[in-house]
């Protein structure tokens, strides 16, 4: 589960919204309760609550049976506003005017937060599954008969022909390498979700990596780059040490109800509960 991994990426949204940056210090978008720190005007604090509950993903049936162990986790995150306004104590809540500038109360604050976060679809928190070559030395790539393939299992399928990936037979770059290994990626799948139909396969021309991906995100799905059955050419694209990353998956992302946690004037809280729904893989 990735309960910390959905709470920093919450923290990463509302810290570059630019409504929230326009008056919000970024002295001041906090993790974690703060008795006390320095005096602002606005001040948001992001409080982790609780794994609230756990529901199956999937249905019953001969296909999904394997897949009978994801799970949708709820997390809860309280996001606490807190406006320190002193032109009176209805400012505090609904804004005004302070030594000339135009203030927001708290009642804009949580509305701008939670703008923040529809704005921006699964918190940017979503990954296919994929699998990275090491850094290459060079820009081309020398393939040839005896020295062109890889193999490439995705979610664990292995359709035939998985182990001969074609990359190609000639001098690439590794712009053309990738297109040739997505082209025969893409030429094993059957249907949209078996992670073949929709493989990628990108080339970074400033690191000299090449990226297999899945077309899934679920938590379950991984990219498993191996040696060629025959002809292979792995290490010579930098795939003999690949690293690989599993696809992690926000579902949704709902608000609870907003309730007023208050001190004394001038000082304001709203709480906004914050619920976010991960697949995840017991």
């Amino acid at each position: 589960m990735s309960f910390l991994g959905c709470y920093n990426a919450l923290y990463d949204v509302l810290r570059a919204d630019p409504t929230l940056t326009g008056y919000v210090h970024s002295s001041q978008f906090l993790r974690g309760f703060k008795e006390n720190h320095p005096f602002q005007d606005y001040s948001l604090i992001l409080e982790p609550d609780a794994e609230q509950s756990r529901v199956n993903t999937k249905q019953y049936g001969e296909v999904l049976a394997p897949y009978l162990n994801k799970m949708e986790v709820m997390y809860i995150i309280n996001v606490f506003c807190r406006v320190i306004l002193t032109i009176s104590n209805e400012a505090s809540i609904i804004g005004g005017t302070q030594m000339g500038v135009v203030k927001k109360g708290v009642l804009d604050f949580t509305g701008d937060v939670r703008h923040a976060v529809r704005l921006v679809k699964n918190l940017n928190y979503n990954r296919n599954a994929s699998s990275v070559s090491k850094a290459n030395s060079s820009d081309t790539y020398v393939l040839t008969a005896a020295h062109r393939s890889i193999s490439v299992s995705i979610n664990g399928r292995t359709p035939a022909g998985y182990n001969v990936i074609n990359c190609g037979n000639t001098s690439f770059g590794g712009a053309a390498v990738a297109s040739n290994i997505q082209a025969s990626l893409r030429a094993l799948g059957r249907h949209a979700d078996d992670g073949y139909k929709w493989a990628t396969c990108t080339y970074d021309s400033s690191t000299k990596k090449f990226t297999i991906s899945s077309n899934g995100c679920d938590p379950d799905h991984r990219v498993v780059v191996t040696a060629g059955a025959s002809n292979d050419c792995s290490a010579l694209l930098g795939f003999d040490t690949p690293t690989e990353v599993t696809g992690r998956n926000i579902t949704k992302v709902e608000f609870g109800t907003i309730v007023a946690d208050n001190v004394a004037y001038p000082v304001r809280y709203r709480v906004v509960p914050v619920q976010i729904y991960e697949v995840t893989v017991d």
